[in-house]
C-alpha cells in the first residue's frame, strides 16, 4: 500500500507541490536555528561552510530539472565545474563532472552535542523531562488528553506526538490511517579523517554523502524501506564504504557502522498539525531525510499551534487530512 501511494505521488505535478511546500519551511530553517544558537554555546558543534553536491554527466536530465525547480523557488545555488570543486575540496578524486554549492548551508559537527546544549536550555527555562515507555494516548474530553505508560497515567490539556518513525503506533490508536514507513539510512565513521573535506559533499549518482564531524568523517547513504524490526544489511554498509573510498582514496578502515530510521510518508511532506479527530493532539513527524534540518522551524510552528496563534504559513499541505 505504501509503495502504491508513493507511485501516485511521483508525478511532475506532485513533485512540484512537494518542492514548493518543503521550500516553505526549509526557507525558514536556518533562521529558526539561529534563534536557538544565540542562547547556547555552539563552539565546535556547528560550521557554516556550505554544502556541495556533485554528479557525473550520466543523468543530466534529472540534474537540470533539479536546478530549474530550485531556481524557480528562488533558492541560491552556484553551479561549479569539476575544476572549481577540486579547488574547494582538493582531496576528492575527480570521478565527477560538475556540481553545485549552497553557500549559506551549515552542518552539525556533533548532533548529540547540540541536542544536549538545547536540552540544558530547555531545563533552564523551566522545562520538565519525564522518560517513560508510552503505550497509549487518548483525548478524553475537550481540553484533556491522557498519556498512558505501563505504570502511570499523565494528563495534559494538549499533547504533541513527535516520535519520528515510532509515531505510527500512537496515531493508529487515534483512528487515523497515516502511511508512515521507515527509510533506513546507513552510516559509517572514518576516525581522524574529518580533515579530508571542509564541508558536506553529496555524490548524487551514488546516493551517498560525507560530512566532516567531531567523531571523524561520516559517510551515509542508500534508501531502504525496511521497517523498524529487520536487521542491518551488511551489503549496504559495504556499498557506502566502497563509495566513500572511491571519492576519497585516502580513507583507511572505518570505525563503526549503524542504522538510522527516517520517518517517511509517500509524498515526502511531513505531518505537522492537529489530529483530525482529536484537536488537542498535535502531530510533528514524517520529515524523512530532513528531521535535523527542520527540527527548529517545526518546533516554532507547533508552539504557535499549541498557543492558538495565527501564522502566515499555509499549513494545509502538512495536515494528516491528505491521507484520510
Amino acid at each position: 500500500p505504501w509503495i502504491i501511494k508513493y507511485f501516485k505521488s511521483s508525478t511532475n505535478k506532485s513533485m512540484l507541490h512537494t518542492a514548493k511546500y518543503m521550500h516553505q519551511i526549509l526557507n525558514l530553517s536556518l533562521d529558526a536555528y539561529d534563534e536557538i544558537f544565540q542562547e547556547i554555546d555552539t563552539t565546535n558543534l556547528v560550521e557554516k561552510k556550505g554544502i556541495i553536491y556533485v554528479w557525473t554527466n550520466k543523468n543530466l536530465k534529472s540534474r537540470n530539472l533539479e536546478i530549474k525547480v530550485r531556481k524557480n523557488l528562488g533558492i541560491e545555488q552556484k553551479l561549479l565545474t569539476q575544476e572549481e570543486i577540486l579547488k574547494l575540496e582538493p582531496n576528492l578524486s575527480p570521478i565527477f563532472d560538475a556540481g553545485v554549492i549552497y553557500e549559506k548551508a551549515m552542518h552539525a559537527r556533533d548532533p548529540h552535542g547540540i541536542l544536549k546544549e538545547i536540552f540544558r536550555l530547555f531545563l533552564k527555562k523551566g522545562g520538565k523531562f519525564v522518560q517513560d515507555n508510552i503505550t497509549h494516548l487518548k483525548q478524553i474530553d475537550k481540553d484533556r488528553t491522557v498519556i498512558k505508560s505501563l505504570t502511570k497515567d499523565y494528563y495534559f490539556e494538549k499533547t504533541v506526538i513527535a516520535s519520528g518513525a515510532f509515531s505510527k503506533s500512537l496515531t493508529d490508536q487515534l483512528g487515523e490511517k497515516i502511511p508512515l514507513d521507515t527509510e533506513r539510512g546507513y552510516h559509517v565513521h572514518f576516525k581522524n579523517m574529518d580533515h579530508l573535506i571542509s564541508r558536506p559533499v553529496i555524490f548524487l549518482d551514488r546516493g551517498f554523502g560525507m560530512t566532516p564531524m567531531n567523531q571523524g568523517l561520516r559517510a551515509v547513504g542508500t534508501v531502504e524501506l525496511g521497517g523498524l524490526e529487520n536487521p542491518l544489511s551488511k551489503k549496504r554498509i559495504d556499498y557506502i564504504i566502497k563509495c566513500a573510498k572511491e571519492l576519497l582514496p585516502q580513507l583507511d578502515k572505518h570505525e563503526d557502522e549503524w542504522l538510522g530510521f527516517r520517518p517517511t510518508l509517500p509524498d515526502f511532506l511531513p505531518i505537522i498539525g492537529p489530529s483530525l479527530k482529536n484537536k488537542n493532539i498535535i502531530y510533528a513527524f514524517g520529515h524523512h531525510h530532513l528531521g535535523w534540518t527542520l527540527g527548529a522551524v517545526t518546533g516554532k510552528i507547533v508552539s504557535s499551534i499549541v498557543a492558538g496563534e495565527k501564522t502566515n504559513l499555509d499549513l494545509s499541505p502538512y495536515s494528516s487530512k491528505r491521507f484520510n
